[in-house]
This record gives C-alpha cells, structure tokens and sequence, in this order.
C-alpha cells in the first residue's frame, strides 16, 4: 500500500510533488484526470489522497463527493488557489481531511499529509457495522452491553452540552462521537475531528481556532481553523488528556462563551458547535479541573471488547465477508476470539484478522492464525500491558530509535512516549 495518490492535471506538479514526498520518505503515484484517479484508487491501495480542487471536466467539488462515497475513510487532501479558500472550507465540511492553499508551502504540506497518514494508520473502522441502519434505528450492535450503551447515545443525543466519551484505546470512541452527532439536531452540519495527541504544541492554537496572514513563519494565506469550519456540526477532539495547558484555556475560554480571535487577528469571531471529546487517560489528572467540569456534560464509556464479546462476531463476519475474499473460519475459531483478552480492543482483532485473511493459504482460518498465542483468561492486565510495550519497541525500531517519529507512528504525544519507556523500563 503507498502513502499518497496525488490527482492534478498538470503533471508537472504531480511530478514535483511526487519528488518532494519521496525525499521526506513518503511513497506516491500521480493521475492527471479523473478516470485514471479513481482507477488507481481502484486497482492500489493508498492511504491518503491529495486532490487537486479544479480537475477538468468535474464540475466543483463532484470527484470529492465520489471518493468520499467509495472510499469513506481514506483522508482527503485538497489542493487549493487563494481564491477558491471558500470552496476548501466548504470541502472541509462534506469531509476532506484538510486543504493546502498555492503556492505550496512544503512544511504545511508535510506537516498535513503526516497528520492524514497517522489518521489512517489509526482508523477504526468498525463505523460500517455501527451505522448499518438508519439513525432512528439507532444502530447494529449484538452484544447487550453496546446494545445499551448505543440507547444511551441516542438519548444523550438530544442534549446540546459537550459530550465526553472514555475508553481504552482501540475500543471504538468515535464511533459514539458519529453517534451523537448522526442521531442529534446538528446532523446536517459538518463533523470535524482534531487528533490533538498529533498535533505539536506551538501549533494547535492555530490548528483549533485559524490564523491570519503573517501571524508567524509559514502562514501566507489566511486559514480558518477547525472551530470555524465546524459552525454548526460537531467539533470531535480526540485524545483530549494530551492536550498541553496553555491550549486548555484557550478551549476552556471558547466553551465559556463561543467565542475566539484567529491567531495574529484582533476580531472576535463566534461559532456554534457542538464539543464531543474522547480520552483513553484519567482526564481528572490531565486536565485542569474546571475544563474537566465543561466538557462532562454527557459522559460515555465505552466497554473494552472483553467486555462486550457478542460485537466479535459481526466484526469479524464483515470483515472476512468482503467481496474479494473467498475466506472462513474454521470450527471453534469465533469461540477461541471471543475467549481471548483483546488487549488492543476493536482494532487489534480487525488488524489480526486482516493479516491472518490475507495469509491464509487454503481459505481457512484458524484460531492460532489469528491470535498470538494459546486464549489467556480475561482481565490479565499484563496482557495488555505486553500489547502497548511491543507496540512501542516496533515504532522505535521501524523509526531507527526516533522517538518525535515513533511517538507518531504511534499516534500519542511525545511527552506519552516518554511516559510510556519509563513505565515499561526501555533504554
């Protein structure tokens, strides 16, 4: 799978482009037009798209709309003129990722495709089976315990507070981010996600609230943050616990009242959104108290999928039931998976299951194909502890020991990083 599909008609571009991704270590191919776009999105796998706004004979934002509808989950950047800014904003909201104004500033590029590639790294992509059914319906969940969490989502729906959803990692939190917002008032507004573990420090203010040209180094267009572009929809921060403190009171002072000034503005803009936070931490320690308070109007938990082993099953079935797999499992391998600890939640078992379909050499496949070793009782913390502290020594290997890399490969804040060797005793 490469990194980047690049589709602009000028091929020169796609070319420099492409230079400029593969000196920064970033795979990529080039289409000039739509067709041959989307039949590469057919035919490779990529896991960000960087969409030029104005292709010949696709009328505005059109080959978004088609991209989003085949491929819902692959980050979408926009290539942008300064005149068209609008036209990105409003491509925001119906779902790209991000937009790039020219001419092209190689550190904003950079910086959004990283941040695009870490989001599909991470995705979890069990939204497909949560939102099988209309809205009213709530939605398809087997295991009591979602079943009745989902009823409490839609409840919860209805009340314009911010929303605070916990859950260890992996278990699916945005997904009841979707839920919220599909089943409440603001539907037909925009749902905006910020990954604040991604993004460094020195850059979230602007990230959150927009900048204005010449506000600091870099920024040679004025650029709408994600409050603005979320007026009227959802605002879903997620990993809130690793958002440094300066930025709490700047969120803080805009839950408070609406209102924000874009950095290096003196205009005070106001924007109405909704706030629906998630963490994997003990918000109580990482937050300062009275942010805690704002963003706990509603609270969700999400249950681990060891606790909730009726959700294995439709994971699973979807996941081996695509088109282009003729696969199965064996006798008694759904039992082994719904003994197991999952200590990686919902995405491990996806990831296990999506290596095990692809190696599986006679269409079967078996309990020992997926999981790492013979089912271990539920509830062994140390399971998961083994889980996180193998997934850390992977990220520092494949990064040559880089821990500002590794820490976002792994989609956690450097200063988590940091935490995390000293918990689990790596030089």
């Amino acid at each position: 799978m490469r990194d980047v599909l690049i589709i602009d008609d000028e091929a020169a571009i796609g070319e420099a482009l492409g230079d400029l991704l593969r000196r920064a270590g970033m795979s990529s191919e080039a289409a000039i037009d739509r067709a041959g776009g989307l039949a590469k999105l057919e035919g490779d796998g990529f896991r960000t798209l960087l969409l030029d706004l104005r292709i010949p004979g696709v009328e505005g934002l059109d080959l978004l709309d088609e991209v989003r509808g085949r491929h819902p989950r692959l980050p979408v950047i926009m290539i942008t003129a300064h005149g068209t800014v609008k036209t990105a904003v409003e491509a925001v909201k119906r779902g790209a990722f991000d937009f790039i104004t020219k001419p092209i500033e190689k550190e904003e590029l950079l910086s959004a495709l990283r941040k695009a590639l870490r989001q599909s790294e991470a995705e979890t992509t069990v939204s497909e089976l949560y939102f099988a059914l209309p809205a009213e319906r709530s939605a398809v969940f087997r295991d009591p315990a979602s079943v009745a969490l989902a009823e409490e989502a839609r409840r919860a729906a209805g009340v314009d507070l911010p929303a605070l959803i916990t859950g260890e990692t992996g278990v699916g939190k945005e997904v009841f981010a979707r839920l919220l917002h599909e089943l409440g008032a603001r539907k037909a507004g925009p749902f905006v996600k910020v990954n604040c573990a991604a993004i460094a420090e020195p850059l979230f203010e602007s990230e959150l609230f927009g900048h204005e040209k010449g506000a600091f180094t870099g920024a040679v267009v004025s650029k709408p943050g994600r409050v603005e572009i979320a007026h009227g929809g959802t605002l879903f921060l997620d990993e809130i616990g690793e958002l440094a403190k300066p930025a709490q009171a700047k969120l803080l002072q805009f839950l408070q009242d609406r209102t924000y000034e874009r950095v290096g503005g003196v205009r005070t803009l106001k924007s109405d959104v909704r706030i629906v936070a998630a963490t994997n931490r003990d918000l109580r320690e990482a937050l300062r108290e009275d942010l805690f308070f704002r963003l706990s109007g509603v609270t969700l938990h999400v249950p681990p999928l060891r606790e909730r082993p009726g959700d294995i099953e439709p994971v699973a079935r979807r996941i081996l039931g695509r088109p282009d797999r003729k696969v199965s499992l064996a006798p008694g391998t759904l039992d082994a998976l719904r003994r197991y600890d999952w200590p990686g939640n919902v995405r491990e078992l996806e990831q296990r299951l999506e290596r095990a379909a692809a190696f599986a050499k006679d269409g079967v496949i078996r309990a020992a194909d997926v999981l790492p070793e013979p089912p271990k009782a539920v509830g062994l913390r140390g399971e998961r502890k083994d889980f996180e502290k193998r997934r850390v020594v992977d990220a520092l290997s494949e990064t040559k020991g880089n821990r500002t890399h590794a820490a976002e490969r792994l989609g956690i804040s450097r200063r988590m990083l940091q935490k995390k060797l000293k918990e689990f005793g790596i030089d």
